[in-house]
């Protein structure tokens, strides 16, 4: 359907705005990288990655950072997924996992493709109270910039359905960003139990299965907190990645 929409653009003579034009160029992209042409592929990438910095990108955070986000965002409303709609086929009315805050929900109707299906306004505590349901359901909160550096939005989706997070995974592009926090492991609290690997989206956890304990490749991790969150046993931790001298530069 997105495809479709850019060829009617084009015969329409419609400009395109830069977030499209950067999407274009990760397809691009993403078909270069496919074919085994690696020279254009990184050029394509370094492109659509300065783009994505000046209009459109987004960062992983914790629960405790997006409540903080509501309690400081005005209005808020929850609104569908541009992602699932895109990659899954989700109906409007059962497609509400994204918010939208600032006064530009006011004027949602004027995005009709970005917003089908209405908003639905909440006030900060029922949006902090939703926060946590979808977070105890495994869903990775990132808020994201319309037009750098005014935070526009907040997902809450998963691997693959979320357009970002497979973009930097499948295809090391990144629109998204690691979040401010790194998960470490205690080792001698880990019983091996598996709950945090069933949580993380990024594939930085796996069971070392010779001493049944968990194992968090770090530079994988991307501070969600997800992980933490599940633990039973209090045997994880999320440190500031500016902390660790290794990982510091490591977005």
């Amino acid at each position: 359907m997105f495809r479709l929409r850019k060829e009617e653009m084009k015969k329409e003579g419609v400009v395109p705005d830069i977030q499209t034009m950067a999407e274009d160029i990760i397809e691009q992209a993403i078909r270069a990288r496919d074919l085994g042409d690696t020279k254009k592929y990184m050029e394509l990438k370094t492109q659509a990655e300065k783009m994505a910095q000046n209009v459109h990108f987004g960062q992983v955070v914790t629960l405790e950072q997006v409540k903080k986000i509501m309690d400081i965002a005005y209005p808020i409303a929850r609104l569908s997924c541009v992602c699932r709609r895109r990659s899954r086929g989700f109906k409007d009315d059962e497609n509400f996992f994204c918010m939208g805050i600032g006064v530009g929900m006011y004027k949602w109707e004027r995005w009709p493709e970005s917003y089908r299906g209405g908003v639905h306004f909440m006030t900060p505590e029922e949006a902090k109270a939703w926060l946590e349901q979808v977070n105890e359901a495994g869903l990775v909160h990132t808020f994201w910039v319309f037009g750098t550096p005014y935070i526009g939005g907040i997902c809450n989706c998963e691997y693959p359905a979320c357009i970002g997070i497979r973009n930097r995974l499948d295809y090391g592009i990144s629109m998204l960003v690691k979040g401010e926090y790194v998960a470490l492991l205690d080792r001698d609290m880990c019983t091996g139990c598996g709950l945090c690997v069933e949580r993380c989206q990024f594939r930085a956890i796996n069971i070392e299965r010779t001493m049944l304990k968990a194992q968090i490749n770090p530079f994988r991790c991307f501070g969600c907190g997800l992980c933490e969150k599940k633990c039973k046993h209090n045997a994880i931790k999320l440190v500031e990645r500016e902390s660790l001298a290794g990982l510091a530069q490591e977005w």
